[in-house]
């Protein structure tokens, strides 16, 4: 028990403090017009926080990542923990889609602004909107963009009906989407659960690129249906690696 809580709170107190000092690590290094090393910072990071908690990693897939070129990455969401993973493997200059609240947190939502990650509100409204039309020109000329696709955590595993954001974005942009799957970082710190669950097993599988050229918003639904199946393929994968099998 003993044991139990002092890891949790190494873990918890490391993540914390190496967010903070990364934090100002990527602002430093995008206000400077750096992205390749604020890149390089967000990759070390999320391999420490993942050793942090003591957590065992591996990914497949990555050879499906297009070299040139920026894409569309759609991804399942279960903890804290998925950025982390997927920073500490994706070899392209990637930014998210995230919750508007987590850019008002000091130093850590400043330096999501200041590194290019989206904020939006997720109710779908004109300042949404907007965003996403700025993306749009983002990820034609600069970055590609990752998607938590079902705009939520999931708290049992189970995936969530996908948000039409990464379709949208992908068909406006004119690139293709990534699907990715991610499975056994909820178990790190289960939901009612105040001990990390030191040890544990999580896996990241890529998929192949999805394309797009030629699609109009008409097919928006149909390309959001499709990116849920493949996730859903993937992630069934990721479930046997993790061990978080149902």
């Amino acid at each position: 028990m003993i044991r139990a809580l002092l890891q949790t709170a190494f873990a918890g107190t490391s993540a914390v403090g190496l967010t903070g000092v990364f934090s100002v690590v990527v602002s430093a290094h995008s206000l400077r017009g750096a992205p390749a090393s604020a890149d390089a910072a967000l990759h070390t990071w999320g391999k420490a926080v993942l050793a942090s908690a003591g957590v065992r990693h591996e990914a497949h897939g990555l050879e499906h990542i297009p070299r040139e070129g920026n894409v569309i990455f759609v991804c399942n969401h279960q903890s804290h923990y998925d950025a982390p993973l997927n920073f500490a493997y994706i070899q392209k200059h990637t930014r998210y889609v995230a919750k508007e609240e987590l850019f008002r947190i000091p130093v850590f939502g400043p330096a999501l602004r200041i590194a290019g990650n989206i904020p939006v509100r997720r109710t779908g409204g004109e300042e949404d909107r907007a965003r996403l039309a700025e993306a749009v020109t983002a990820v034609r000329e600069r970055v590609s963009v990752l998607f938590f696709a079902e705009g939520t955590r999931s708290p049992d595993g189970e995936l969530k009906p996908f948000k039409k954001g990464a379709a949208t974005l992908a068909i406006q942009a004119g690139v293709p989407v990534v699907p990715l799957a991610v499975s056994g970082t909820r178990l790190i710190l289960p939901k009612g659960s105040r001990a990390v669950r030191w040890g544990q097993r999580v896996a990241l599988v890529v998929g192949e690129p999805i394309p797009t050229q030629g699609l109009t918003m008409e097919g928006r639904d149909a390309l959001t249906r499709r990116l849920e199946g493949a996730v859903a393929q993937l992630y069934a994968e990721a479930r046997e690696r993790s061990g978080d099998i149902p």
